[in-house]
């Protein structure tokens, strides 16, 4: 049984609410971090110590890794299309990570694992993976002993394909043609604990099966049961509605341009990961459903 103190940043997110019950599994001693107060109260039935601070405050996380061997960094901003905040990836994953990275230097922190992204050059240059990589630049140059675990697309950033397809029609930006490999949450979590102690510089990961990103798509449809019909809209339409909306919600702006560029091009992984993704819808459609019916009947014993 280990007894290492391990800080989970962003402990609430998809990743880090997989880790941290792995993590306790495991023997460790969990320490969390993260930003809302309501959705880190689950977090005091697993973990040993729960901190409540935004990164993004440097004097916020003042001692954050006083005791801590590790630090394991799921910090960044949500992938979600309907997020409230409008501040660009950089101002939030470059700066959280950033100030989360000057402690654990002041307080010897013997190594860092930080999520990152699977990057290839037909979107590397764009703002969501230059914040990334802008982190992994001063990670590297730190002199703590580092992996950066590189995920192709998340699962849990798929989800929404699943209402879509239920209206039946979903958007495949292009001819829907290029491959990639998304991966579960759980899977990355697994892998952050394997390169807890040691690891490569770099871990790309992505999960056991390849897909058209018209594929995804179709796999949406069959969870949900409905005939598929899918409208494609050609990129340059895409990156110039994401240009647009950069002037007014940059984050918002930066996550389309993002989507534009990553769903016409291969983006492949190892493939690391076990869980499959259509199962995984079915699962969550299933789920969703149960959920709904649970509300219909609440709502009719309440009339």
């Amino acid at each position: 049984m280990t007894t290492a103190r391990v800080l989970v940043a962003g402990a609430t997110g998809a990743i880090g609410s997989e880790l941290v019950p792995l993590l306790r599994e495991a023997g460790y001693y969990v320490r969390t971090l993260s930003r809302g107060a309501a959705r880190a109260s689950a977090l005091a039935r697993i973990a040993d110590e729960v901190v409540v601070a935004d990164a993004r405050d440097r004097a916020a996380l003042a001692g954050i890794t006083n005791g801590i061997e590790v630090v394991v960094s799921c910090l960044g901003a949500s992938l979600a299309p309907n997020a409230s905040h409008r501040r660009s990836f950089a101002a939030v994953d470059t700066v959280a990570n950033a100030n989360l990275l000057s402690q654990a230097m002041l307080s010897g922190v013997r190594r860092f694992v930080y999520v990152a992204a699977h990057v290839e050059p037909g979107y590397a240059r764009c703002r969501y993976i230059t914040a990334h990589e802008a982190f992994v630049s001063r990670l590297c140059v730190s002199g703590i002993s580092s992996t950066v675990v590189r995920p192709t697309g998340f699962f849990t950033t798929l989800r929404p394909l699943l209402s879509m397809a239920a209206k039946g029609r979903l958007v495949v930006i292009g001819d829907g043609l290029s491959r990639t490999n998304p991966v579960h949450p759980i899977d990355v979590a697994r892998a952050c604990l394997g390169v807890l102690n040691e690891g490569p510089p770099d871990l790309p990961i992505g999960g056991p099966d390849v897909f058209t990103r018209a594929e995804i798509a179709r796999a949406a449809f069959a969870a949900v049961g409905v005939a598929p019909e899918l409208v494609h809209l050609l990129p340059w339409v895409s990156l110039s509605a994401a240009s647009a909306v950069r002037l007014v919600h940059p984050r918002l702006g930066e996550l389309l341009d993002f989507a534009s560029r990553v769903s016409v091009v291969d983006a492949i992984a190892p493939k690391l990961g076990v869980e499959h993704l259509d199962e995984y819808f079915r699962r969550e459609w299933a789920a969703r459903e149960i959920d709904a019916g649970e509300a219909s009947v609440g709502a009719l014993r309440r009339a």
